[in-house]
């Protein structure tokens, strides 16, 4: 998330301690804009927690029949703290026919191909990083989903928004981290049916050639305001 230094500049000291607040109990995160992938990837980089001084347990799932954006550069890949889960629905015919054969680097990738057994992919996951860990602490577990759009287009909104609520509950009874991207402008009818299930919203946009966010807490409540953002 952002650090004290990204905060400087925002509305008051209100954003900065709610901000702190959603780090010690855990916060659900909806990421939207329609932006170049490479910015994408650099927010998801920082919501996951890459490159900080402290042990990250991650779950990433990909959506798009593609790795997710950061898999191939999170600093940690082992097992028990790193594990990919693949959505696919066009998967399900062939999924009979697939060879079994064993991944020869860990972590595996779990491959899933219905909503249902997404969410149960996530929790096992989940699962597994509390059976592992002697003590979760706030933060530590961080879940990114690279894009809502095959999910919504696939299941609809109703059961999507169930399912955005059962994720969101179950990273926050470890206090972890979960966000999830929906690539659309912030205006599209669709944001407001979802950003009530979380805890930020975080805008995305391109202005003049320079990369901004702003994050919005409790529906505005709190804002940042537009910050420049280093793509790097």
């Amino acid at each position: 998330m952002l650090s004290e230094t990204d905060c400087e500049g925002t509305n008051g000291d209100g954003f900065s301690d709610e901000l702190t607040r959603l780090k010690r109990k855990g916060a659900s995160v909806l990421v939207v804009g329609s932006v170049q992938p490479d910015q994408r990837r650099d927010t998801c980089q920082r919501l996951l927690g890459c490159g900080a001084n402290r042990v990250r347990r991650r779950v990433l799932v990909s959506t798009t029949g593609e790795p997710h954006p950061v898999s191939h550069v999170v600093d940690d890949g082992r097992s028990e703290t790193l594990s990919v889960i693949a959505y696919n629905a066009q998967a399900r015919s062939a999924a009979a026919t697939a060879p079994d054969v064993s991944p020869s680097i860990e972590p595996t990738t779990t491959d899933v191909d219905t909503l249902a057994d997404l969410g149960i992919a996530i929790s096992s996951a989940i699962d597994s990083f509390e059976a592992t860990a002697d003590v979760l602490e706030p933060s530590e577990v961080r879940v990114g989903i690279d894009s809502l759009l095959p999910l919504l287009e696939e299941y609809g909104r109703q059961r999507l928004f169930k399912f955005l609520h059962l994720i969101n509950g179950r990273t926050r009874d470890i206090d972890g981290m979960v966000h999830y991207h929906l690539p659309v402008e912030r205006d599209a009818q669709i944001v407001p049916v979802f950003s009530p299930l979380f805890d930020v919203v975080v805008e995305i946009r391109e202005q003049n050639g320079d990369y901004q966010e702003r994050w919005d807490i409790d529906d505005g409540t709190y804002s940042s305001g537009w910050l420049p953002v280093d793509s790097e």
